[in-house]
């Protein structure tokens, strides 16, 4: 087949596919707006406008989406296929922006609770949560009977993780305040263990007829809706006046793998409190900070 139509009904099919993959959100929302563009400029797919996409699509996000497309033409049979150059990737050294102590006890004052103690948990628990992790915790993923036995270092499932579970340490203090909501809004079973869904919502009663008939894609709305809802009502309207400056929350993870980093935490418990499936990923997190540098050069006659 040397074309391929790109109707509404392809569309929905080949978003269903990318779904299935367990993406992170922000890679979902990436495809999904590039995907939308192609479909909007296009009518088929041929030779002339794959030449077209490929002059415009410079990037390597771009292009897998058409990689996405080819796969999902592979697997359904349908005899398609767009020829891919390679490009030389070019990474950008990222520009990591540290929170000092001071600025995160600000960000945690300046909002309403419990959403004082999902910054906390963001924070906090592992190497520091990916937003998209904080707004999936859920009461039942916590190991409440292990932590009410030794009120110890606790632990948390992070399900769904780019496509992953790990299972993460949680600081006492931070099960303690988790363990204590529970209770104020009387969760607690026979046994003293909160029990329940999403600890922080964002919103009540978040599309029912949607949830009944696909739970799966009820999901992803619900985190896009929920990460929107954190970033103007959280961050914009409360934590940025509060620090005079604008903040993204992912600062914080990165500001906490790097404390981790400073406290001289082998690179790869960072990676895996992280859940990076490369450790040249966690090197972009964990820059070597002035301190590091520092410490170095006192060895140094």
């Amino acid at each position: 087949m040397e074309s391929l139509e790109l109707s509404n009904q392809l569309l929905s099919k080949i978003v269903d596919y990318m779904a299935a993959k367990k993406l992170s959100y922000n890679t979902r929302r990436s495809y999904y707006y590039t995907l939308k563009k192609i479909w909007k400029d296009y009518k088929v797919l041929d030779n002339e406008s794959s030449r077209k996409l490929l002059k415009k699509f410079n990037h390597q996000n771009q292009r897998a989406v058409l990689v996405l497309i080819n796969r999902y033409c592979y697997s359904e049979n349908i005899d398609f296929k767009i020829n891919i150059p390679s490009i030389a990737r070019q990474r950008k050294k990222k520009t990591i922006k540290i929170l000092s102590a001071e600025e995160i006890e600000v960000m945690i004052k300046s909002v309403p609770k419990p959403y004082d103690l999902m910054l906390k948990c963001i924070f906090k628990i592992g190497g520091g949560l990916r937003i998209s992790e904080a707004i999936k915790l859920s009461w039942n993923h916590f190991f409440w009977a292990n932590w009410l036995k030794n009120k110890a270092l606790g632990s948390v499932l992070i399900k769904d993780s780019k496509g992953d579970d790990r299972i993460i340490p949680v600081p006492n203090a931070i099960m303690e305040e988790v363990y204590e909501l529970g209770k104020e809004r009387e969760l607690l079973n026979e046994f003293g263990i909160p029990i329940g869904g999403i600890i922080f919502k964002t919103t009540e009663n978040f599309k029912p007829k949607l949830m009944t008939l696909d739970l799966e894609k009820w999901k992803q709305e619900y985190i896009r809706h929920s990460y929107d809802w954190f970033r103007y009502n959280i961050l914009r309207k409360r934590c940025e006046p509060a620090l005079g400056h604008p903040v993204r929350i992912h600062s914080l993870r990165h500001t906490r793998a790097t404390n981790l980093y400073d406290s001289d935490i082998p690179i790869e418990i960072i990676q895996q409190l992280l859940g990076h499936k490369e450790i040249t990923t966690t090197m972009i997190y964990t820059q070597v900070s002035n301190k590091k540098v520092f410490e170095a050069m006192e060895k140094v006659d």
